[in-house]
């Protein structure tokens, strides 16, 4: 007997080619999430995306903050520094996230407030496919997808998988480092203006060589009235 072998989306009749946006990923996303919900009965869920530098991966609203006509929906949100872990950690988090939603819609509690998750998530998360390890302080909460979860969802793996090829990933961990705002602006009798802090102002009394006159602050020019 000849095993039936599902047809997967193609990455052209899903997406449209913009690479500097971040639509791809969240059409796929959104795709994955109802190829998964259909064989789940998963609640709708909206799908965000936002760049979050604390470190956390996605989570699961336990309230509904988004609404469309008379229905409200929960919310999955992903945090784009992680989409660097490549298709199959992006879908171990997005079943990570619909364990959570499962357990909600069940009224099973999963998880306290400081994020220690309990048993019942760790029994709906093997169920979908993860292997679900212990971690310090935050109970069954270390997800990687199993051999047999890569198998069973390879559909939605394949629409993650192109999604990434195509979507703008986040370079850099973190932001260049901006101005001092905390630096004092200093001027000259001519006008010119130099930024230092009050400690450098105070030690070096930098001197216009243009005008000879002292750098001072603003502050300090009151104080010499």
């Amino acid at each position: 007997m000849k095993t039936a072998t599902r047809k997967t989306a193609k990455v052209e009749d899903i997406f449209q080619l913009k690479t500097e946006s971040l639509s791809p990923i969240t059409t796929a996303l959104e795709k994955a999430h109802e190829i998964i919900k259909k064989e789940t009965d998963a609640p709708r869920a909206t799908i965000t995306i936002t760049r979050n530098t604390k470190g956390k991966k996605a989570h699961f609203t336990h309230y509904k903050p988004w609404k469309s006509g008379e229905e409200s929906f929960n919310e999955i949100m992903f945090n784009a520094d992680f989409f660097k872990q490549g298709a199959e950690g992006v879908l171990s988090t997005l079943i990570h996230e619909i364990s959570h939603s499962i357990n909600y819609k069940n009224e099973i509690s999963d998880c306290t407030n400081e994020q220690y998750h309990n048993k019942q998530f760790k029994k709906v998360a093997e169920g979908l496919g993860l292997k679900v390890e212990k971690v310090k302080r935050f109970g069954f909460a270390l997800t990687t997808l199993t051999p047999e979860g890569k198998e069973k969802w390879a559909e939605a793996l394949n629409v993650i998988e192109e999604a990434l090829k195509i979507t703008a990933i986040q370079e850099s961990e973190s932001a260049p480092k901006g101005r001092n705002k905390n630096l004092l602006v200093a001027s000259c009798n001519c006008g010119e203006k130099i930024r230092l802090s009050l400690k450098t102002l105070e030690k070096t009394r930098p001197t216009c060589q243009a005008c000879k006159s002292e750098f001072k602050t603003d502050e300090a020019e009151g104080d010499d009235n």
